[in-house]
């Protein structure tokens, strides 16, 4: 596969997951993550949609629960010059409406297409419940999803050698100086590389290893916004 491709893929997915458990973006721009003839399947039996007027409708009519998806597993094949099949392993909570707590383990299986930028959009989901979820505490995800699409996200532009859509995309102005800084020490490609060391939810920050600097840690710190991702307010070597 192309090297920005399973980046474009694992955006995806978290912002799927995202858009479901807190602000992110409109109905609207929701869509451009799926292909104008996208079906969502329940079980391999229930068709819940079928093209993007009724993905939106169903998006539309998705109860507002307070829930989370942790993604587990995630791993893909290539199945054409434009296609790769794309599956999930999901742990599922939900604070029901009485304050119990349900949830189960679900296993996705998904066509993903690719356009010409490699950007990746879902033609196929299908969502099949396989156990309870055995944890009984509510953990929320919403964080997590986000910083996993915002590392998504730097990974793919640096992998597409895109600096200016980064700072466009994903840079808080107060980070533009550092991010500069950085840009005259580290490549595009160590940033697409780089191996994810540390997350932390609560303070929406996460640390990178880079080969070329492997006594420090890159760490980032995001700040919350409405829109597909988060902003990095901050980047400093630790």
């Amino acid at each position: 596969m192309h090297d920005a491709r399973p980046h474009a893929i694992r955006d995806i997915a978290h912002r799927w997951f995202a858009f479901f458990e807190g602000e992110t973006e409109s109905i609207e721009r929701h869509l451009d993550l799926f292909a104008p003839d996208v079906r969502l399947v329940h079980a391999g039996v229930h068709l819940l949609a079928e093209g993007q007027p009724a993905m939106a409708r169903w998006l539309e009519q998705a109860p507002g629960d307070h829930d989370s998806h942790f993604i587990r597993d995630l791993s893909w094949q290539a199945r054409s010059a434009d296609s790769a099949r794309m599956q999930m392993d999901i742990a599922y909570q939900v604070v029901q409406a009485d304050g119990s707590l349900g949830g189960a383990m679900i296993h996705y299986e998904t066509e993903v297409v690719f356009d010409a930028n490699d950007e990746a959009r879902f033609r196929f989901l299908q969502k099949t419940p396989l156990m309870p979820n055995p944890d009984r505490d509510f953990k929320d995800s919403f964080a997590d999803n986000r910083l996993g699409a915002g590392l998504a996200r730097l990974r793919f532009l640096s992998a597409q050698h895109s600096p200016e859509r980064i700072e466009t995309e994903l840079l808080d102005a107060e980070a533009r100086e550092a991010w500069r800084a950085l840009r005259s020490t580290v490549s595009l490609e160590e940033l697409a590389d780089a191996r994810l060391i540390t997350q932390d939810d609560t303070a929406l920050s996460l640390s990178l290893q880079l080969n070329s600097v492997a006594e420090r840690r890159l760490a980032l710190t995001f700040i919350e916004r409405p829109g597909r991702y988060p902003s990095i307010r901050q980047i400093e070597w630790r």
